[in-house]
């Protein structure tokens, strides 16, 4: 037993497959960034979750729900950002998600950084070469929705 737990942690390190949970620096950037483009940037709850491959990809997506300008929740919506450091070593999140973006491109930039999420059957040939450009593994075909 003993021999088979080190053998599956080895091979999860050999393959570089993991995730971890953003510090609290990396979620004051993302929210920040997100609150800019919110009618009501003071209601939005905040869904975060592991960012996988931070080695392979810059892109962090997580969820949140914010009221829209009639004072109604909008729903879980799902968001990218770009996690990044400025010269000056400025921790920036510029939002891939912004402007009314459609979901399915949101979910498509999500999916191609490592995220399993349901994507249109157009995009999904692009997602799976950028998931492989990035060793990444590929996005199985359940995960096509037309």
């Amino acid at each position: 037993m003993r021999n088979l737990i080190l053998v599956l942690i080895l091979f999860s390190i050999s393959n570089g497959v993991y995730s971890r949970d953003l510090s609290k620096d990396e979620i004051n950037a993302v929210e920040e960034s997100i609150k800019e483009n919110l009618k009501d940037p003071f209601s939005v709850v905040f869904y975060h979750d592991d960012y996988p491959y931070p080695d392979k990809t810059y892109i962090y997506c997580g969820y949140y729900n914010a009221k829209n300008s009639y004072g109604a929740f909008t729903g879980k919506q799902l968001f990218s950002v770009m996690l990044m450091k400025n010269n000056e070593g400025k921790l920036l999140a510029p939002e891939l998600s912004g402007g009314g973006r459609d979901p399915s491109v949101v979910a498509s930039i999500c999916a191609s950084a490592g995220y399993d999420l349901p994507v249109k059957k157009i995009f999904f040939s692009d997602v799976n070469k950028e998931r492989e450009k990035n060793g990444i593994q590929q996005l199985s075909k359940s995960y096509i929705r037309n």
